[in-house]
């Protein structure tokens, strides 16, 4: 039997782009996967957590795959395996260079956990609130103008999510990895900003988005309408994403 990959995610809430982390890196790598604290882990994989990788001279080596920071900040010199960050910001805080490492979120091979398991479009639009935006004021308002919307939680199970996702014709949120599971699947996507509450601000979008080379979309929670919403499934595009994704796999750490 393979042994596990002590793999460090964070799990204080039951966040859906957080639990995306140990199912992908179990799919890619082939392996099982358990919870490790920072200190004690082999990788770290998807999300915002560089900040907690320590770089001490007696901290030991860890891989990195797809991380990112979550904020600017001072750069750091790192003994750490890099193979993939999410994005040149993140990089560029690391002091590395970009040979050898693939960018992009792993977030972005959330469609194979689905298995190429077909489903039908129910939802005309579907919106994934950040959870420090489920009570929010913009996300009311959003949704009093949007009836029909189909509200995803994010505190949901992952393959819920998933395929909540798949299942609509467009995706508008606020939440990362509500953006990044809706490209892994193509669906057209925007991004909402309901609060001013996410830390980092646009920190980790734009890493993200720079990394991949897509096109971000932004839409207002007010004004979000039906010309808004034609226009997004009229222009949404993802030219290279086969590209990132193989990258990311190819990236994966042999450990």
């Amino acid at each position: 039997m393979s042994t596990a990959i002590r793999l460090h995610w964070a799990r204080s809430k039951p966040n859906f782009g957080d639990w995306l982390s140990p199912q992908i890196v179990e799919c890619v790598s082939g392996r099982p996967v358990k919870y490790a604290k920072i200190d004690q882990c082999d990788l770290v994989a998807i999300g915002s957590l560089l900040q907690r990788v320590k770089n001490r001279f007696w901290t030991r080596p860890v891989h990195i795959w797809g991380a990112g920071f979550i904020e600017q900040g001072k750069g750091v010199k790192t003994r750490h395996h890099i193979h993939a960050v999410r994005g040149p910001a993140s990089l560029a805080r690391l002091g590395k260079t970009r040979e050898g490492v693939a960018f992009g979120d792993p977030g972005l091979l959330a469609d194979r956990l689905l298995d190429g398991t077909v489903i039908a479009k129910r939802h005309r639009l579907s919106v994934i609130a950040h959870y420090k935006d489920k009570t929010s004021e913009g996300l009311k308002r959003f949704c009093q103008s949007n009836p029909d919307v189909n509200v995803i939680d994010v505190f949901s199970d992952t393959n819920t999510v998933l395929r909540e996702i798949a299942a609509s014709h467009c995706v508008v949120s606020s939440a990362m990895h509500g953006l990044i599971a809706s490209d892994a699947m193509g669906v057209p996507n925007c991004r909402v900003v309901f609060s001013g509450d996410l830390r980092g601000g646009e920190f980790k979008f734009d890493d993200y988005y720079k990394g991949t080379g897509f096109q971000p979309f932004l839409c207002q929670p007010e004004s979000f309408d039906k010309t808004q919403y034609e226009t997004l499934l009229n222009h949404y595009r993802r030219p290279g994403l086969p590209g990132v994704k193989a990258a990311l796999e190819a990236a994966f750490p042999d450990m």
